[in-house]
Order: C-alpha cells, then sequence, then structure tokens
C-alpha cells in the first residue's frame, strides 16, 4: 500500500465521518423538534379540555350546592358542604393515588420521550 493510496483513505474516512456527524446533527435535531412538537400539542389539548371540564365541574358544583342548599333550607350550608366533599376528595387523591399517578406519568413521558420515534 503506498503512501498515496493511505492519504486518500484518510482523507475519505475524514470526509465521510464529517458527513455521518451533519447527518446525525440533522436527525437529532428533528428528532428533538418532533418531541417538543408532540409535548406543546400535547399540552394546548390538555389545557383546552381541562379549561372545558372545568367550567363543567364548576356549573355541576354550584346546582348541586344549591340543591344541597335548597334541600337544608340554608345555601351557605349547601356550599359549605359541597367545598367538604372536594376537600374529601383532594385528600383521598393525595395520600391514595399520589404514587400510582406518578408512577403513570413517568411511564408514559419515558415511552413518549425515549419510544417515540417509532411513528
Amino acid at each position: 500500500m503506498s503512501l498515496h493510496s493511505i492519504s486518500e483513505n484518510a482523507e475519505g474516512l475524514s470526509k465521510n465521518a464529517q458527513e455521518f456527524i451533519e447527518n446525525s446533527y440533522a436527525y437529532y435535531k428533528l428528532s428533538v423538534f418532533k418531541k417538543l412538537t408532540k409535548s406543546t400539542t400535547s399540552m394546548i389539548i390538555f389545557m383546552i379540555i381541562g379549561a372545558v371540564l372545568f367550567g363543567a365541574m364548576l356549573l355541576i358544583t354550584f346546582a348541586l350546592a344549591l340543591f344541597i342548599g335548597t334541600w337544608l333550607d340554608n345555601w351557605g350550608l349547601g356550599f359549605l358542604i359541597m367545598g367538604g366533599i372536594y376537600l374529601l376528595i383532594a385528600v383521598i387523591v393525595y395520600y391514595g393515588l399520589r404514587k400510582t399517578i406518578e408512577r403513570k406519568v413517568l411511564v408514559r413521558a419515558s415511552m413518549d420521550f425515549f419510544d417515540g420515534d417509532d411513528d
């Protein structure tokens, strides 16, 4: 093997390495863009659905509080009972379901982040 041949191979290797780095950079740039776009879209959809459900729950809660208040002849007591129900639900969710929710969110987020290139 001549010195000229080794020089050409080294030059070709350098060129191939440079192309590989450029292609890898472009791939990871597109991959990050895809993941950020999916995350942003999911967050926007979650916020819209959350806002609609919040409005519905607010109206349902208000109606239930008025119903309970009318039934007890004391509107304040109806709202107090509904507030207590929501406090009880919050405590149950915090102490009973917190770890389960954290685990499901972690699994889902890691699947989307690390395995998200399949779709």
